[in-house]
């Protein structure tokens, strides 16, 4: 069994959310590990082969149509792969195993999705230096801000009907407008009413450093996001959740850096999609600031 939808990306924006707002829906079926990444793995790339499987869930088609193999026949069967939209190879893959697949991506401002993406690595301990000192150009999480190029990629192999580009904004002001589209696009009953009070996955700095650092040394277990009852995972996340407070709004002068560096991609995709993101193209104030 393969899937019928899948939500490619991008980082940083509600992908988890998409996830279980989709569980949520008696006629849809999510595959009980976000994130298998199955089209974005290449065997061909040395790196990937050495990867461990946290990046890359399973490998073969085989391993891949097993995690639908509990769906009922009534049920369209869905995935969440945000590495989708940035993979060289995920959409020559889903093209030619999933030719008629829908796929949705939701996107974010660029600068406030680094950011976040910024503060996960910072976090994670993958990331030391300040927000200014760490935006280079050649890093990945400053580089998955930009979509033109990969909008327009799946555009070029896939029709127009199998793409639906969302906003992260729209998700957070009203989910339920948002999810009654996304049902609609993928083909299952859009009156249903999603449970939106709890929101996953959200940014920011832990409260307790401690806490954070092992509930993150969990997650790296090898075989526990596969193999760790669904109940369990999500309880995990929730109290690592909670321990999170919002983080400071970048400094003004930081984000007008990093939109000189986004200014002309947002450009583009507002093009290409036809959307009005002039809201993209404003610096947001400090919060002791009227907005």
């Amino acid at each position: 069994m393969l899937p019928d939808f899948v939500v490619i990306g991008a980082f940083k924006a509600g992908s988890t959310s998409l996830h279980h707002y989709f569980g949520q829906h008696p006629n849809v079926f999510m595959t009980k590990v976000k994130e298998p990444n199955f089209f974005a793995f290449d065997p061909n790339n040395r790196a990937h082969a050495e990867m461990n499987r946290q990046q890359f869930m399973v490998s073969n088609l085989a391993e891949y149509e097993s995690l639908f193999e509990d769906a009922r026949v009534d049920q369209i069967k869905g995935e969440v792969s945000p590495y989708y939209l940035y993979s060289s190879v995920a959409a020559q893959g889903m093209k030619k195993v999933v030719p008629t697949i829908k796929m949705i991506a939701c996107l974010r401002n660029p600068v406030g999705r680094a950011y976040s993406h910024y503060l996960m690595r910072l976090r994670s301990g993958k990331e030391t230096k300040s927000p200014e000192e760490a935006f280079t150009e050649d890093t990945f999480w400053v580089k998955a801000s930009l979509y033109a190029d990969a909008i327009q990629n799946y555009q070029q192999m896939f029709c127009h009907d199998q793409l639906k580009f969302v906003l992260f904004d729209d998700l957070i002001d009203d989910p339920q407008t948002l999810m009654s589209e996304l049902f609609d696009f993928v083909g299952v009953d859009s009156n249903f009413q999603v449970n939106t009070e709890y929101r996953f996955n959200p940014g920011g700095t832990p409260k307790f450093p401690w806490l954070h650092d092992g509930l993150s040394a969990l997650k790296r277990i090898p075989g526990l996001r596969r193999y760790t009852p669904p109940f369990i995972r999500n309880r995990l996340a929730r109290i690592r959740d909670k321990n999170l407070a919002p983080a400071e709004v970048l400094a003004v002068d930081v984000q007008q850096q990093w939109l000189r560096y986004y200014r002309d991609d947002i450009l583009r995709v507002q093009d290409i999609l036809q959307l009005d993101l002039s809201c993209w193209l404003k610096v947001k104030a400090p919060r002791n600031q009227a907005i």
